[in-house]
């Protein structure tokens, strides 16, 4: 039981609640009826996906299990408990499972950028945690490189299993809804500006400093609410859906609102403030971050749901 548990924790099965609308909002604003759904070409894409995230998250735990040992003692303790090798050969075999099942997955559809997503997801979710690359210590080629791996990707992945041709609007919509995502993520990277800057780790955090940091977080969280908005309203004009349905915008809008006057507050709170007070300002806003990712993700796949179940009764 020790060791399932262990299994578990590197590969962070608390974030699969955060991933299922990256999942399901390309996939409900592109597709008009169920069909889809019942292939099994789809379900080896839906396979992959997970596995690419269990990849980055493995992969993070066993580059970091040393600096985790301080700070996050669970994620040492499981990659230290199951062995060092062992952990680096559940890595290395999730990659290979990823990309046979993405070879013939293209093969499958004919649709071999679903093989080169897959590889590059791989390639830069070991380049963020892995020495000498390591991005997540490059300043803000860290906030770019989650950005690609966590949003825009994985919602590019989901779209081409659906449609032979990226569709131009999820792109937008999946750049505005990570930038707007990745916002509120740096909070929570702020929140480790101290260890960050002791253990000598460029987070884009500590390239920026915190003052300006959050400021980033704030305009980046206003330019992404502002596209994801924009795109819904898009969709659910192009479709002509009566307004009952565009009422399901409503939730969406509340989310982003609540969480850029959170923003804005604290951006307001810091300035001027010393360091210390600011950190700890950080730190305490940080706490609501899990509720402000959850009340965004889960409102726009209420939106996208809204908008695939409108369009089928419309049929």
């Amino acid at each position: 039981m020790r060791y399932l548990i262990y299994m578990l924790r590197i590969r962070r099965v608390e974030f699969r609640i955060a991933e299922i609308p990256i999942l399901g909002i390309p996939l409900f604003l592109l597709i008009h009826d169920a069909a889809p759904l019942r292939t099994a070409a789809f379900w080896e894409g839906i396979l992959i996906f997970f596995f690419l995230f269990a990849f980055g998250d493995m992969i993070n735990c066993l580059a970091d299990r040393d600096l985790d040992a301080v700070y996050k003692p669970h994620l040492s303790e499981a990659v230290y408990g199951l062995g060092v090798r062992f952990v680096t050969f559940q890595v290395a075999a999730t990659a290979a499972i990823a990309l046979a099942l993405a070879a013939h997955l293209s093969w499958t559809l004919d649709r071999w950028l679903l093989f080169a997503l897959v590889a590059m997801g791989l390639g830069l979710g070991a380049a963020y945690s892995v020495k000498p690359v390591q991005l997540k210590g490059r300043g803000l080629a860290q906030l770019l490189c989650l950005w690609l791996i966590i949003f825009v990707g994985p919602m590019l992945f989901i779209g081409l299993l659906v449609s032979a041709l990226p569709s131009p609007t999820v792109i937008i919509f999946a750049a505005a809804y990570g930038a707007l995502q990745m916002g509120i993520i740096l909070v929570n990277t702020a929140e480790d500006y101290p260890e960050d800057l002791q253990a000598g780790i460029s987070t884009t955090i500590v390239a920026l400093g915190l003052h300006c940091g959050i400021g980033l977080a704030f305009w980046l969280t206003v330019a992404g609410a502002a596209g994801v908005l924009a795109c819904l309203g898009v969709f659910f004009w192009q479709r002509a859906e009566g307004l009952p349905w565009a009422l399901a915008l409503l939730p969406t809008a509340a989310a982003c609102a609540y969480v850029l006057h959170s923003l804005w507050r604290l951006r307001r709170a810091i300035q001027g403030s010393e360091l210390d007070d600011s950190v700890r300002k950080v730190k305490l806003a940080a706490k609501r971050v899990p509720l402000w990712v959850t009340l965004v993700a889960w409102s726009a796949l209420g939106a996208a749901f809204a908008l695939f179940h409108g369009a089928r009764l419309g049929q």
